[in-house]
């Protein structure tokens, strides 16, 4: 059976279908019931195009055993992936959305703490993100590595831009 379900990634509505598993028998196709397979797709899936298959990180195709499993998946693998439609100040981001810019190709735009004047740009990832002990678990320190490969530690206060490249 197929289900399809709206999902949101990095402010993104996409839709994530999920079908049984099926394999092709001497006697035909047969159909687990425990096994599923999932797509997505920035619209809805019809009967003709499900979408792009949910693929491991080296491009092979995923068995998941539930439907929420193939789900989870899905949006851990697209948070990585999907850029948010625009990026808020960088003291505005929680523990929540860091998704957002966490292993994406992009500017940063840093200057010291308590100014706001921004005195270099940087292109890179970041990589790593502390976060506050107490709720509500704000990020405190961001490591960076350039695309030039040096690796940069910085607080949120000295990030006040963050762009896409």
């Amino acid at each position: 059976m197929t289900m399809t379900t709206e999902i949101t990634v990095n402010r993104n509505i996409f839709y994530l279908t999920t079908d049984n598993f099926r394999i092709e028998t001497a006697n035909g196709y047969f159909e687990h019931d425990d096994k599923f397979v999932a797509f997505w797709k920035k619209t809805p899936a019809n009967a003709i195009v499900l979408g792009e298959q949910i693929k491991s990180e080296n491009g092979e195709n995923i068995v998941f055993s539930s439907r929420q499993e193939a789900k989870d998946y899905a949006v851990e693998k697209l948070e990585k992936s999907i850029y948010p439609p625009d990026y808020y100040h960088p003291l505005n981001y929680t523990k929540e959305n860091l998704s957002e810019i966490m292993h994406k190709q992009l500017i940063f735009d840093i200057g010291q703490a308590q100014i706001e004047d921004i005195e270099e740009s940087i292109s890179g990832k970041m990589i790593e993100c502390t976060l506050a002990s107490n709720p509500p678990f704000l990020p405190g320190t961001a490591t960076i590595i350039t695309t030039n490969g040096i690796t940069k530690k910085l607080t949120f206060f000295e990030i006040k831009r963050i762009r896409r490249n």
